[in-house]
């Protein structure tokens, strides 16, 4: 009797605080014109998109309904402002500053406050400029593999490797492998957070430990609308919402600060399935936001460059081994000061080696390296056209398609298919070719996995091997095992070559299925594709969006 009087009077005390907070909804809409619950700018403050806050971490709002009601939220954040303590560091106005000031300036007349450690907070932070810095994929490593954005923000130009980095990424644990990574990635399994962060750190990662190129992109944005990235940045730093691989990724939930920038911009409503770096750069130009690029080439591009200036390299190999001075004292000073240089970059270097290049009052060579500008490249969803089958893939970038070089060797495609005759022949759910060739100071192996359907059957299929450079022409041979009803042993054969906007190809099964291609570039996202297979030979046209 006691529990059932107990349990009346916390279902009486739920209903009560329910109807109170209905009846305070009510007023609170009456006094300050809810209506304007709807502004796109509002909207995009909490996320909203198709009728639903994309933030799923229920603490991030202060309605029980502000994920799915803008209304609701609205109220319960003038509600909640009217309430706390603007001076108090835990108070509404300071964890909620973009909301704050966007509402202080819709109700002038509210006399709405403002956080009081908010002006200092952004006097030290004092932001000037603004950059989206595109780091290139990293096959070799899950959570890398498909390449990576992040925003830069600047207080002195001269100084960038001070400046501060948001990165919105995946959380993932260390043993997380390959197929549980694709698995979870593609539907929503991981939590993505946002974290700031030197950018050096940044650079150490990426550039220096992945080996990655990257790209700074300035964007054209005043310091006031800099500033309204900066107030939102507050807010979302201690949330985090479902991570998708091909649509809310790391490139994706930057758009909703870029958005943020100008009354009427929304570039998050122009993607829903499929989001890529290259797709946010591209869409970033055509609003004329880019102002300007920067290429920061990576600790292994820089490697490669020093190496291929050096005439001596079986010495320049050797050396990079042992550090042994003797074995460079008989070549001219200039090829020493090459290799030295070559062995500070690249190894932790002696002592004796750095007092020796000390030594030689010869300076150290330029690089001058250049790649092609990601901005430059295809989107990454493909339509495949011909008059007897059709195919295409969901992203990003597969064997047959003109390579760049920053993804030279790396494909990796989600939702490969191909129909003939009315009959799905074949789909792929992801398909991996690393295709990695001997760069004269190391030599990875090339590795390449599938998972799909093929006539109906599902299989599996992965392979591992090696890859050489040979006259600017990339040759793989990769043992290879299927597992389709039984397992079968084979290789996989054949050559890559890209001049300019063409690229020929040959790729072989077990030196039997001959197929050799070349696809030429028509125009930006327009290609044309001719291949042979079975001695039969298809023509057709290669189409990105």
């Amino acid at each position: 009797m006691q529990n059932y009087i107990k349990h009346k009077k916390k279902r009486e005390t739920e209903e009560l605080k329910a109807i109170r907070y209905y009846i305070i909804s009510l007023l609170s809409f009456y006094l300050y014109g809810a209506d304007i619950s709807f502004n796109s700018y509002w909207l995009k403050l909490l996320h909203f998109k198709n009728g639903v806050s994309e933030i799923d971490d229920k603490s991030f709002f202060l309605s029980p309904l502000g994920d799915v009601s803008p209304k609701d939220e609205l109220i319960a954040t003038l509600k909640s402002i009217e309430d706390s303590d603007y001076r108090d560091i835990n108070s509404t106005q300071c964890k909620f500053p973009a909301r704050t000031r966007w509402l202080k300036e819709q109700f002038p007349s509210k006399n709405i406050k403002e956080c009081k450690y908010l002006k200092e907070h952004l006097r030290e932070l004092n932001f000037k400029t603004l950059y989206l810095v595109y780091a290139s994929s990293y096959i070799n490593a899950p959570a890398s593999m498909f390449g990576h954005s992040f925003l830069r923000f600047d207080r002195d130009n001269s100084t960038p490797l001070l400046s501060f980095a948001l990165n919105y990424s995946a959380q993932i644990s260390k043993d997380t492998n390959l197929l549980l990574y694709a698995y979870r990635g593609l539907f929503g399994g991981f939590k993505g957070k946002y974290i700031i962060t030197p950018y050096y750190e940044m650079v150490k990662i990426y550039s220096n430990m992945e080996e990655r190129d990257m790209w700074e992109y300035r964007l054209n944005l005043t310091l006031k609308e800099i500033e309204k990235i900066t107030l939102s940045i507050i807010e979302m730093q201690r949330y985090q919402s479902s991570y998708y691989f091909t649509s809310k990724n790391c490139s994706y939930n930057l758009l909703w600060f870029i958005d943020l920038a100008k009354e009427d911009l929304n570039l998050v409503n122009e993607f829903n399935y499929i989001v890529t770096p290259m797709d946010i750069i591209k869409a970033l130009k055509r609003e004329n936001l880019i102002t300007k690029s920067i290429y920061r080439p990576s600790k292994r591009s820089k490697i490669e460059a020093r190496f291929n200036k050096i005439r001596s390299k079986n010495i320049a190999k050797k050396f990079l081994e042992k550090e042994d001075i003797s074995l460079i004292k008989n070549l001219k000073e200039e090829e020493q000061a090459k290799i030295l240089d070559l062995a500070i970059l690249k190894n932790k270097p002696k002592i004796e080696t750095l007092k020796y290049r000390s030594q030689i009052d010869i300076k150290k060579s330029e690089l001058n390296i250049t790649k092609t500008n990601p901005i430059k490249s295809n989107l990454a969803s493909k339509l495949i056209l011909s008059s007897s089958f059709i195919g295409g893939r969901v992203a990003y970038h597969d064997i047959y398609d003109i390579d760049y070089d920053f993804n030279k060797g790396k494909y990796i495609s989600f939702f490969d298919f191909l129909v003939k005759k009315g009959k799905l022949e074949k789909l792929d759910f992801i398909k991996i070719d690393s295709i990695s060739p001997n760069s004269g100071l190391s030599s990875p192996l090339s590795w390449g996995l599938g998972i799909g359907f093929i006539d109906k059957s599902f299989q599996i299929e992965a392979d591992i091997g090696k890859s050489y450079n040979f006259l600017d022409t990339l040759f793989f041979l990769k043992p290879s095992i299927k597992l389709r009803d039984r397992f079968k042993f084979g290789y996989r054969v054949g050559f890559l070559k890209s001049i300019d906007k063409t690229k020929i190809g040959m790729v072989s099964e077990n030196g039997k299925e001959f197929k050799s291609f070349i696809t030429y570039q028509i125009e930006e996202n327009f290609a044309l594709h001719l291949s042979n297979l079975k001695k039969e030979n298809y023509l057709t046209i290669f189409y990105y969006f």
